[in-house]
């Protein structure tokens, strides 16, 4: 999701233009292993290198620090150059440490505290996720494509997880795509799956009542026990990452697109096309024409799934799927989306604001979002 579709981000100034890295007052670096674990954290925090990580997870993990996950905040974390305040670091096992720290805009302005692990490794401190120690004691369950991690007392839906399967296949066919395993970790809620990442505190927590996340590097997936096994927008995502020249609308539009029940927010389609042409027939003044600009509706809906579903829609219908492939591979910037529309899609003297707002009248007639993917 683009960093403008997050309203929630307009309080936060720009990049910092001087990071500072230091240490609360309590922080005994007298103690030799947590002056090397305040050493090591903020080295890692200057340089993003994978020496200061547990080498188990850097050898496993393409993207080693689960916490600099895109999705969540855009960019990710450690993209955003914010100043570090070490909180505590605190013993946590016989031979690992809790590191707390705040990230901290240029104003001083809070934007997360954070838990990572330092934990021995040859007789040295390495860093380490707190999301896999936060899990252990998570069940699992492994189908053929999938694996899953939930909570002690959640009861795991077969028939979700047969459905995510069959979904997935199906997504991998439409694309010619060669399927990779998918972990899956279903946590309570919104704000439980920012804890397992190990965000004790981030701005936006608190105000999701559904959410999910897709982890491209890792396959990852985080869903909400309310989505359950079967979280085809999060699914969906695992296209993202064949088609870097693809625009941020299309990616996202198709992620609702093939969705079905779970397009957005828990929601299907059809509700948001609904709610988005009420809310267009009040305000004939927004204009359709640059669909980027219209991302704001309310805390229920957000119009660029909408739109971007539409879009997909609508190049499927007058190029076919190769069309919105084609769409997929040569429309990253905004102005050559535009252009493929302008050129490979719409029609003589047509206007996209007009196409859009009547499709959307359309559609919110039915019942139904069409797909026209279906196998």
């Amino acid at each position: 999701m683009k960093k403008k579709f997050l309203g929630l981000l307009i309080f936060i100034t720009t990049y910092a233009s001087s990071q500072t890295y230091t240490t609360n007052f309590n922080v005994n670096t007298n103690n030799k292993d947590i002056k090397s674990i305040v050493d090591i954290w903020q080295s890692y925090l200057k340089t993003n290198s994978k020496e200061y990580w547990n080498t188990a997870e850097t050898k496993d993990l393409k993207n080693f620090n689960i916490l600099n996950i895109e999705g969540v905040i855009n960019p990710s974390l450690m993209n955003w150059n914010f100043s570090n305040l070490i909180l505590s670091v605190n013993l946590f096992s016989e031979d690992s440490y809790l590191i707390k720290s705040i990230f901290e805009g240029e104003n001083k302005s809070v934007f997360a505290i954070t838990n990572v692990l330092a934990k021995k490794e040859n007789g040295n401190f390495k860093l380490s996720n707190y999301l896999f120690d936060y899990t252990k004691n998570w069940r699992s369950h492994s189908s053929e494509n999938i694996t899953y991690f939930y909570r002690p007392d959640y009861i795991l839906n077969v028939e979700e997880v047969s459905q995510a399967e069959k979904f997935y296949s199906e997504l991998c066919k439409t694309f010619n795509l060669k399927s990779e395993k998918l972990t899956y970790f279903i946590a309570k809620d919104c704000d439980n799956i920012y804890d397992i990442l190990g965000y004790e505190y981030i701005f936006s927590k608190g105000m999701s009542k559904e959410c999910g996340y897709y982890e491209i590097q890792n396959n990852y997936i985080f869903a909400t026990e309310k989505a359950g096994a079967n979280h085809y927008h999060e699914i969906t995502h695992f296209i993202n990452k064949f088609y870097p020249n693809a625009n941020y609308l299309l990616l996202t539009g198709v992620s609702a697109y093939l969705s079905g029940e779970k397009a957005h927010f828990g929601k299907p389609l059809i509700y948001h096309i609904k709610r988005v042409n009420e809310y267009l027939e009040k305000n004939k003044e927004i204009s359709l024409s640059k669909p980027f600009d219209f991302y704001k509706l309310d805390e229920n809906t957000n119009p660029q799934y909408v739109i971007g579903g539409l879009l997909c829609d609508l190049i499927i219908e007058r190029q076919g799927k190769n069309g919105l492939i084609e769409a997929f591979k040569n429309t990253k910037s905004d102005e050559e989306f535009l252009q493929f529309l302008q050129s490979k899609v719409l029609k003589k003297n047509e206007n996209l604001n007009d196409v859009l707002r009547k499709k959307i009248k359309e559609i919110s007639k039915t019942d139904e979002f069409p797909n026209r993917l279906k196998n």
